[in-house]
């Protein structure tokens, strides 16, 4: 009797360890094919930013280029025109301290006419307006070219988006003039010292009608401030509005010291 329950153990036993086998070889199998997701795999997954970095990866070495997502002319009064660029940072982690841009002007004949240069900001994840207005050209202007250049890239730690709230916002055509209004909330910890708003009006085929900008000094924590831009023109009816605003925190000065150190976001 006990031998025979020897025999069957025994015989459990080797079935169990084929079983095992069986099962060890289709894993490794499957692992071949259906490989995990690491830091070193040359695939963007697992909430990586970019291949093998951002997320659970760690800081990305260096930071995707700046994406120009649109640009455009408004004709306003005779021989005048404005101009808006809007410009994406992809970047969860990098800003651009400085971006020299350029818009090039061009007549029918595809001839270069004249240029306006300037520089800007952007912030990590932030998407931004360019607007240069009143800009006077002797002969029509017929297409734009916009480009950037010398962008300073700068990493940015503890840095989270300031919470400065657009309420209110609506905007009206009053004696033929564009209207576009609202008010900010500075529901962030810091007392600011310049914000820059920029205002945009488009029609109901989502073009740019109108852009427009201006600022406020000495935001300081909960304080709210009516905002309000006006064009001196109308060429067509307002579908929908939108008011942007953003802050340079790479400048010290940005924020306004009430105790302590001034807040540094760069990582050098």
């Amino acid at each position: 009797m006990l031998r025979y329950l020897r025999k069957q153990l025994t015989i459990i036993f080797v079935f169990l360890i084929i079983l095992l086998a069986i099962g060890l070889a289709i894993y490794l199998i499957w692992r071949h094919y259906h490989p995990q997701p690491t830091c070193f795999d040359g695939i963007q997954n697992q909430g990586e930013t970019r291949i093998d970095c951002g997320g659970p990866c760690g800081l990305c070495a260096h930071p995707m280029g700046l994406r120009i997502i649109s640009q455009d002319f408004i004709p306003t009064t005779a021989n005048n025109f404005d101009l808006v660029a809007k410009v994406e940072n992809p970047n969860n982690n990098w800003g651009v301290e400085s971006v020299s841009y350029k818009f090039n002007f061009y007549n029918a004949n595809n001839q270069s006419i004249g240029s306006k240069e300037g520089s800007t900001y952007i912030l990590p994840q932030e998407t931004k307006y360019i607007v240069e207005q009143k800009i006077y050209l002797a002969e029509p202007l017929a297409r734009i070219a916009f480009e950037l250049e010398r962008t300073n890239w700068q990493r940015l730690k503890d840095f989270t988006e300031l919470q400065i709230r657009v309420k209110d916002k609506n905007h009206q055509i009053i004696n033929s003039q564009y209207r576009l209004y609202g008010v900010l909330e500075n529901k962030s910890n810091y007392n600011l010292d310049k914000v820059e708003i920029v205002g945009l009006l488009f029609d109901d085929k989502g073009k740019i009608i109108a852009a427009g900008k201006t600022d406020i000094r000495t935001f300081l924590i909960n304080e709210g401030r009516s905002i309000e831009i006006n064009w001196p023109y109308t060429s067509s009816d307002i579908s929908s509005s939108e008011i942007k605003v953003y802050t340079n925190v790479f400048l010290d000065e940005t924020f306004i010291k009430a105790h302590g150190t001034q807040e540094k976001f760069k990582e050098y």
